[in-house]
């Protein structure tokens, strides 16, 4: 993926679509058959993702008809959250509703790692922290995360 190519998968709020398992089922037949078998529907009946950005916001597993923070980051001529004055708002706010299953409590790292990193080096690392969040344990409040 050329960088252009890479910048256009990361979503404004910071999650990146190239690494989505509903992304990369697009691209890949057995992953799209495994993500099936696994939620038990057949391979038609799979909704996948383009990607945020590709889909203009239309994100079909989200059910919006356009994502809020899309469409906010678009009204504001933006293209990530992190460039807004009112970085970080309610948009982006953690929720312990689903954390275990969806990334959506690391937007505001994944913005901040974003600004820092740049767009090559923060999808580079991007599976590397993906494992930390899934597998990750905080022993104590303010260390290091262990895998």
């Amino acid at each position: 993926m050329t960088s252009g190519n890479v910048r256009f998968m990361i979503s404004p709020c910071g999650l990146y679509c190239g690494g989505c398992p509903l992304y990369l089922a697009t691209l890949d037949p057995e992953m799209k058959q495994k993500i099936a078998a696994a939620r038990g529907v057949s391979e038609n009946e799979l909704t996948l993702c383009a990607g945020c950005r590709p889909l203009q916001g239309k994100i079909p597993v989200v059910g919006e008809d356009v994502c809020s923070t899309y469409a906010c980051i678009v009204s504001k001529g933006l293209e990530f959250c992190y460039e807004c004055a009112e970085f970080p708002c309610l948009k982006l706010a953690p929720c312990a509703d689903r954390a275990a299953e969806l990334p959506h409590n690391t937007k505001i790292y994944n913005l901040l790692l974003l600004k820092k990193e740049g767009t090559e080096t923060f999808v580079r690392n991007y599976r590397t922290r993906v494992n930390n969040y899934r597998r990750g344990r905080k022993p104590k409040p303010g260390g290091d995360i262990q895998t």
